[in-house]
């Protein structure tokens, strides 16, 4: 079993830009592999957001206080081609 934790980047780390060329934000979404269950306790969730938001910051050379963790529907509204 798979979940997956998904997070919004903030603008201001500058990975991503509009159609104009103007910053956006970016999003990203991991997967936890082998999860037993997909019902975590919330401390145990929380705990996966903030540790993984340490791997992200790293990984992409940003500050940890541009990511936001985001629900999978945030994710997939803001990801999702709308044709």
């Amino acid at each position: 079993m798979k979940i997956r934790l998904c997070f919004k980047i903030d603008e201001k780390a500058g990975f991503a830009e509009d159609e104009n060329g103007n910053p956006g934000e970016a999003y990203v979404c991991t997967l936890l592999k082998n999860a037993k269950t997909y019902n975590i306790p919330s401390d145990e969730y929380k705990a996966a957001h903030e540790g993984m938001k340490k791997v992200i910051a790293e990984q992409m050379g940003c500050d940890i206080g541009f990511i936001t963790p985001i629900t999978l529907n945030e994710y997939l509204d803001e990801t999702e081609d709308e044709d």
